[in-house]
């Protein structure tokens, strides 16, 4: 059956938002039932070949997570006070080359 516009046109506001959240609540118990239909079937895929979902998520490399920094803050070099970074825009060509041999630049403390 195809809904039309005007088959809405006797419904008040407050029934169509009804309608609405009726249709919201049938559309996520569709993909609900879509999405455990899916995950049967790759576990029972994987269990075909003596593999779980785990084994799946494990062989997942975590990326390296480097420094972080907050803006508003000045980095300071390590080694040489001269080079400061306000945290603005791009990294800086020395703090790249530090980060990337393991170092990280210090925090400058203002006042």
């Amino acid at each position: 059956m195809a809904i039309k516009a005007d088959m809405l046109d006797g419904f008040n506001d407050d029934d169509i938002r009804e309608v609405r959240a009726l249709c919201d609540k049938v559309l996520k118990s569709r993909d609900d039932d879509r999405k455990a239909k899916a995950m049967e079937q790759a576990r029972a895929t994987l269990a075909a070949v003596g593999l779980t979902l785990k084994d799946l998520a494990g062989a997942r490399a975590k990326a390296a997570k480097g420094p972080s920094y907050k803006g508003g803050h000045s980095y300071q070099h390590p080694t040489q006070k001269g080079l400061v970074w306000q945290a603005k825009g791009k990294k800086p060509k020395w703090l790249v080359e530090l980060e990337s041999e393991g170092g990280a630049a210090r925090e400058v403390i203002n006042g």
